[in-house]
């Protein structure tokens, strides 16, 4: 009875340490662990198995069996799988583990096993492994520890479709998967005889003594608190240490062995066409253990010395520690909450609910319903602006003010009216508020201006009147440019008088009786303002007529055809997003109708060739104005412009986007490829602030051909074509220039010819924009609509030519679809070289062009399309529609933001929907339509921020650019500098 008692005790005594009874070199049993002399390592744990040892699969081991609904993968556009039944014991020495073919839903299913224990935290991980065989198709077999996307570490043995491209990465952290992080297969090859510090058991060498990657080799892993580091037959090819990365993996976590392929072009390509198999020797596995206790560990020092351990290299190891259920939990951190917290959460609380109390607020002030108190001239309906006031309008108080008028005019007689005076450059060179991506007719109305002569255009504003600042009293300015700006004791007469006249007018029509007023004049050398007193003379009451600046009138089947393209384009990148079968030739398709959506509809309105119009029809607002006057003013107005107009919007979405990226709003995009075979979206955030602002300055300089860095940084590549409109600007101001020079026609015809050929055959977006400003002046210098609809025997038959070009630029994208060959890839290299002249067919370049390189076809298209919108009645109709026209004030809004919509909205709830299990075509359907509603809903809240940002601050800097700022004055001008100082 002593005896049983006292075995018990030594059990339950020795149960801290149960671990380690069941590991054995020969005799010795390893229960005080196992230590490496040459590293100094120490682990308590290990797990020892050869496969040629056992015919199961040890209980150390899970065999997985899962199905993955996505993968986190840029470029994965297959999904994993693992079927237990791909995992077998080969009779003779290894654990053979089997990657199958891809099936119709592109899942893979390979095979893996990973550790039971799951508290393995640090050690020394040793495994005998075979690559997959070579030719069959690409696979990684894969040793790993992984908790999470960023807790993991990794080797994967990849054999690649090429055999000569098979290399062995290693990667932490999640790293993206760079050559650079590996080896060839080849240096391997290559490689010397490596001292190695371990042993090697069945590793096949080559004749220099070298490893051959393709038989079995040793890989290791060592993992402490300060590095990591990866070996392969010996060699030590990479270390990661901690003080370098602060974020190198440290908690506790399962170790994972597993043959797989998910398709990547950058990692081990495939998958496998046929059955390939990758096989495993043994596996030498020296680790702590996270599950033990404190207590534990103190009874296990005092038990233990360095003496009693065995070494990490002895060959006649064998056996596996034992554990406890503990050690099969996943590890979780502990949460440390802390009151200090709380504080900071309560007063961003009570912040946020002020804001939102006051945006309420505001909102229900000036909420859409309820009825705004406006004044005669304000377009009220009672009044509208194009009907005549009578005299009894002028008991309204902001009607007798004539500064609070919207428009005057004056005229001689009883009925007095009043008119805007208008700016400077307003009322002589055109408007000045006139947008740059606006579409107008090139030849406004004249309106007549109270300084005499005539004004193209309306004023800058519907609602300016400009003043001068250097007396106390408002005084009208005069719009001629050269005497905008009056000296400090020069006066306007014949206006002052004339407002005195009306002042004059409205008090009689009132009392009959005489008043005094009080009129401030230009203030003397010491800033004393006197009153003077004027006396009013008896007038006949005046007759109020509002005047309305003109409305400007905006070519609707040119706003409907840009508004057109730019749906079109978010179309196109939907595609490429998420139905890349419908767009790209060869892409691997989900259903047969995106087979024929890719030959008979992507070829019409899903490609490149839309984004051509963008460029010819912004060539008219640029230098319609110069040509119908030849005034350099125009010029320089648009060169001011421009710049600002489009990169002040350009550079503030582009921070927008900074921020939802950096926040983690396009997470998911990164899943999306295993869901829609698509590798074609990919963003990553800046690194710096500092990267920003250099890629927003490198797309203000950036000359095309060149795809801007912030491509990668922002959600879709478009603004490659920002480059092309800003330096294309440049191209078309000046050539404009030249072109007005020449007055002869055919000498300038054979100026646009010459021009035309000669970018078209460097590869230049120029030849659209040369294309865009023939169209323009035919239209302007030549009027040729009117000419060619009163000649029908010549309007026929041209519009005809033009459907044939838009017919040829068709067919160009069709024919590849049904024959092998490509007028494209064809017409791409007869085109030279920019470093060695050849024709590109001579060099590596030759190909298919790049989606930024302009092709013959989108030249064919745009000239004709635009051309046959100029000239056809039935097209303009079309392209009037008001759905069209709806959209037409928030292109650019579309343009910049249909991206990140697609990109955040749209990766997330496809990703949502299909862990949910529905097919592709129910998700594609409703991410569809959601998003789009989506971009629809932010339209109204961003345009007009859009608007501000790039047409009002655009406005200012041309203001700023013309007109002569106002004298400085000092901070209390007009009253006295000791005003402040007396009142001690």
């Amino acid at each position: 009875m002593f005896c049983i008692k006292s075995l018990i005790f030594l059990l339950l005594f020795l149960l801290p340490f149960q671990s380690f009874a069941d590991v054995r070199s020969g005799a010795k049993n390893c229960s005080c662990g196992f230590y490496d002399a040459q590293s100094n390592e120490f682990f308590t744990d290990s797990i020892i198995v050869y496969f040629n040892e056992t015919s199961s699969v040890p209980t150390d081991f899970v065999v997985e069996d899962y199905e993955k609904k996505y993968e986190k993968d840029w470029n994965a556009v297959y999904r994993q799988g693992a079927d237990s039944a791909n995992v077998q014991i080969n009779e003779s020495s290894s654990l053979q583990m089997t990657v199958s073919p891809a099936d119709g839903i592109h899942l893979v299913n390979g095979a893996g096993i990973r550790t039971a224990r799951r508290d393995i935290q640090h050690g020394s991980f040793r495994t005998l492994m075979k690559s997959p065989r070579r030719g069959l198709g690409g696979s990684a077999m894969s040793v790993m520890w992984q908790y999470n996307d960023t807790e993991t570490a990794e080797i994967s043995v990849m054999n690649t479709n090429d055999p000569t491209n098979a290399w062995v990465g290693t990667f932490v952290g999640g790293e993206f998967t760079t050559r650079s992080l590996g080896v060839n297969f080849s240096t391997i090859l290559n490689a010397s005889f490596a001292s190695r510090n371990f042993t090697i058991l069945g590793g096949e060498t080559s004749a220099n003594g070298s490893a051959n990657p393709w038989e079995y080799v040793e890989y290791r892993i060592d993992w402490t608190k300060d590095f990591i580091k990866f070996y392969i037959d010996g060699n030590l090819t990479r270390t990661f240490l901690h003080r370098d990365n602060q974020g190198m993996p440290s908690v506790p976590s399962p170790f994972f062995f597993k043959h797989w392929s998910t398709g990547n072009r950058f990692t081990m390509e495939g998958p496998p066409s046929e059955a390939s198999v990758a096989s495993i020797g043994w596996v030498r596995m020296f680790f702590n253990s996270s599950s033990m206790t404190e207590k534990s560990r103190e009874e296990f020092t005092a038990h233990c010395s360095l003496t009693d351990t065995c070494s990490l290299v002895d060959a006649t190891l064998r056996g596996s520690t034992l554990y406890t259920d503990a050690a099969t939990v996943k590890w979780k951190q502990s949460g440390h909450g802390s009151i200090k917290r709380m504080p900071a959460l309560w007063i961003s609380l009570i912040c946020i609910a002020f804001s939102a109390c006051l945006l309420v607020h505001a909102f229900l002030r000036r909420a859409p319903w309820w009825k705004q108190p406006k004044a005669i001239g304000h377009g009220s309906k009672s009044t509208p602006p194009s009907v005549t006031t009578e005299t009894s309008s002028l008991d309204n108080p902001q009607a007798q003010n004539p500064f609070n008028r919207r428009s005057y005019e004056l005229v001689s007689g009883s009925a007095l009216t009043l008119t805007k005076v208008t700016s400077p450059s307003s009322s002589s060179h055109g408007d000045d508020s006139k947008d740059d991506l606006t579409i107008e007719k090139a030849d406004p109305t004249p309106v007549t201006s109270v300084w005499g002569g005539s004004t193209h255009g309306g004023p800058s504003r519907p609602s300016s009147f400009r003043f001068e600042s250097q007396g106390t009293t408002p005084q009208a300015l005069p719009p001629h440019a050269g005497n905008s700006y009056l000296a400090r004791d020069q006066s306007l007469p014949s206006f002052k008088s004339q407002s005195t006249l009306v002042t004059n007018s409205r008090s009689m029509s009132r009392n009959q009786s005489e008043k005094t007023i009080a009129v401030l004049p230009t203030p003397g050398p010491g800033d004393k303002v006197e009153m003077e007193t004027v006396t009013e003379s008896a007038l006949p009451a005046p007759r109020m007529r509002p005047q309305p600046p003109p409305p400007r009138e905006r070519v609707d089947y040119l706003a409907g055809l840009v508004a057109l393209c730019a749906i079109l384009v978010t179309v196109m990148h939907f595609g490429l997003t998420f139905v890349p079968g419908m767009i790209v030739p060869g892409a691997p398709k989900h259903h047969e109708s995106e087979l024929w959506a890719q030959r008979f509809i992507s070829p019409f309105i899903l490609n490149q060739m839309w984004l051509g119009v963008f460029f010819t029809t912004s060539v008219r607002f640029l230098v319609a104005s110069y040509l119908k006057r030849g005034n350099l003013h125009d010029i320089a107005k648009a060169a001011v412009r421009r710049t600002p107009r489009l990169m002040i919007p350009v550079a503030s979405i582009a921070l927008l986007q900074y921020f939802l990226i950096d926040v983690g709003a396009t997470k998911y995009l990164r899943y999306i490829p295993s869901i829609t075979w698509s590798t074609w979206p990919y963003v990553t955030r800046y690194p710096t602030f500092g990267h920003y602002v250099s890629e927003i300055l490198e797309l203000v300089y950036l000359i095309p051909n060149a795809v801007p860095q912030i491509t990668y940084n922002y959600c879709t590549g478009v603004l490659w074509t920002i480059a092309v409109q800003l330096q294309g600007s440049w191209l078309v101001l000046c050539g404009v220039i030249v072109v007005y020079e020449i007055k002869s026609p055919w000498k300038r015809m054979c100026y646009y010819i010459f021009c035309l050929t000669s970018h078209w055959y460097a590869q230049s977006w120029g030849s659209y924009l040369w294309l865009g400003l023939l169209l323009t002046d035919l239209d302007i210098t030549y009027a040729y609509k009117k000419w060619l609809h009163e000649r029908p025997g010549v309007y026929f038959p041209l519009i005809s030519i033009c459907w044939l070009c838009v017919t040829a630029a068709f067919s160009a994208n069709m024919i590849p679809n049904w024959l092998d060959f490509s007028f494209t890839t064809y017409e791409h290299n007869i085109h030279p070289d920019p470093d060695t002249g050849e024709p590109l067919w001579n060099t590596p370049r030759a190909g298919y062009p790049e989606y930024f390189i302009p092709r013959l076809n989108g030249l064919l298209f745009a000239g004709g399309m635009q051309a046959i919108v100029e000239l056809s009645p039935a097209v303009q109709w079309l392209l009037s529609r008001p759905f069209l026209l709806v959209l037409f004030p928030h292109i650019f809004t579309i343009y910049l933001m249909h991206g990140v919509v697609f990109w955040s909205w749209g990766s997330w709830l496809m990703v949502s929907i299909a862990e949910r299990g529905f097919g592709f075509g129910i998700n594609v359907t409703v991410v569809g339509i959601t998003s789009y509603v989506v971009l629809f809903a932010i339209l109204p809240v961003v345009t007009p921020v859009v608007e501000a940002l790039g047409k009002d601050v655009t406005a200012l800097v041309w203001m700023g650019a013309t007109e002569k700022s106002p004298p400085r004055r000092r901070t209390l001008f007009p009253f006295p500098e000791d005003l402040l100082g007396r009142r001690g």
